[in-house]
């Protein structure tokens, strides 16, 4: 269900457009910057997508359909408009236009790799993809073979670990990345603390405990609160400064684990693990609200059906960033506040909804969102027959529910109360 930082290629858009109109443009010269930055967070050794993209003979061959996904909106995988509220990491998720043509001119020149000795730097242009010094590293306590007995999501086991952090002072988090021990078997996390009364039954079990059912990652939210989300390509979540999510030394930290079926995953065990860097004060204590709707019903057959609800709180608090979330279903998602005055601020915004790429956003600078403000949060689904990613066909009307063959609606928010 993976928050990013980023640097600007190292030219103006003069510049970067005048790259496109060269008369021959080559991998090492032109083309591996525009990878790196925009590209290589998926496409690398080990990484989910298909290729290697800082290298040569990997990339070139994959041209063409570099520059058919980029201009089918599917590469890079969508994320949250930016200029509906800019994040930390946006330069990276998005490729501007005068990039677009360096791939594509790139291309249709037969995509030459070049001389190697003139490769440009790209390390100021890679995204963070670990806390390379963690503070606190919370581990699932034995290897776990994923079984896939659920006959309602085939393929699909969800799994609960309630691990104990050692810690026996309160702390705050202030930045968190998981460390996947076998990414073919994992599809998302959710990331959660609670209490001891909160967890699901055997989840501080060595083999953890099934949690698609009775509370998901935990049965009460009196007793504890989710604290962010991971899918692949996601870079670590870094927290503004001065901010922080606190934690207690009776809480636990619940590691909800997506596990699911593909080519490799049979005999396979995984045991991974969360990183976090920790301090013991802030000045904005943040938490994370679930802020969205259960009460809808998306019509069979409805290739473009919208549910929005409206959330209006009694006292004035910050939003400091933003998790969009629905299942496989969903198609688009907007959230935004609505003030006294009739005026509207943006929170996010896509309408390529993809629920193998879900990010957090964290915000370059909170909003505030006053007692007298309400927040609107819309989501879209495609329950039609021709939606290549549905579970029931044909279609049957789809309600709220945790699993992947029901929908969600929800946009969980970092929150501080100061």
């Amino acid at each position: 269900m993976k928050m990013i930082f980023l640097l600007l290629l190292g030219c103006g858009e003069e510049d970067t457009a005048s790259l496109a109109q060269k008369e021959a443009i080559n991998y090492y010269e032109d083309v591996r910057p525009v990878l790196a930055q925009h590209c290589v967070r998926c496409h690398s050794s080990g990484g989910q997508g298909p290729g290697d993209f800082l290298n040569p003979e990997e990339a070139a061959p994959l041209a063409d359909l570099m520059i058919a996904s980029i201009d089918a909106g599917t590469m890079p995988p969508p994320a949250s408009d930016p200029s509906c509220h800019d994040y930390q990491g946006a330069d990276y998720l998005f490729i501007p236009e005068e990039k677009r043509e360096i791939i594509r001119s790139w291309a249709e020149q037969g995509a030459p790799i070049g001389p190697k000795d003139k490769a440009l730097s790209i390390d100021h242009l890679l995204m963070e993809t670990e806390i390379e010094d963690p503070d606190l590293v919370v581990k699932i306590q034995e290897p776990y073979a994923p079984t896939f007995q659920d006959d309602r999501n085939p393929g699909n086991e969800y799994r609960c670990f309630a691990l104990e952090h050692g810690q026996e002072e309160p702390f705050y988090i202030t930045a968190l990345h998981p460390i996947i021990d076998t990414p073919s078997l994992v599809h998302h996390i959710v990331l959660a603390k609670s209490r001891e009364d909160g967890l699901v039954s055997g989840s501080k079990d060595l083999e953890g405990a099934n949690c698609i059912n009775n509370g998901a990652f935990i049965t009460d939210f009196r007793s504890g609160a989710m604290l962010g989300g991971w899918a692949p390509g996601m870079q670590p979540i870094r927290l503004p400064e001065g901010a922080g999510i606190l934690v207690q030394p009776d809480e636990y930290i619940v590691i909800q684990m997506h596990y699911y079926q593909g080519s490799n995953s049979e005999g396979a065990t995984d045991q991974s693990a969360y990183a976090f860097e920790t301090t013991d004060t802030v000045e904005h204590t943040l938490q994370m609200f679930p802020m969205g709707t259960q009460d809808f019903t998306i019509p069979a057959g409805d290739p473009s059906y919208t549910q929005t609800s409206s959330i209006g709180l009694p006292m004035n608090l910050k939003i400091w960033g933003v998790f969009p979330h629905m299942h496989i279903l969903g198609s688009e998602y907007h959230s935004w506040l609505e003030h006294e005055d009739g005026s509207q601020t943006c929170l996010a915004r896509s309408d390529h909804y993809d629920f193998y790429n879900q990010l957090q956003y964290i915000f370059r600078k909170e909003e505030e969102f006053s007692k007298h403000d309400t927040m609107k949060v819309s989501c879209t689904w495609n329950n039609a027959a021709e939606n290549p990613n549905l579970i029931h066909n044909p279609p049957i009307d789809i309600g709220y529910g945790e699993r992947t063959d029901e929908e969600m609606c929800y946009v969980f928010t970092m929150v501080s109360f100061d």
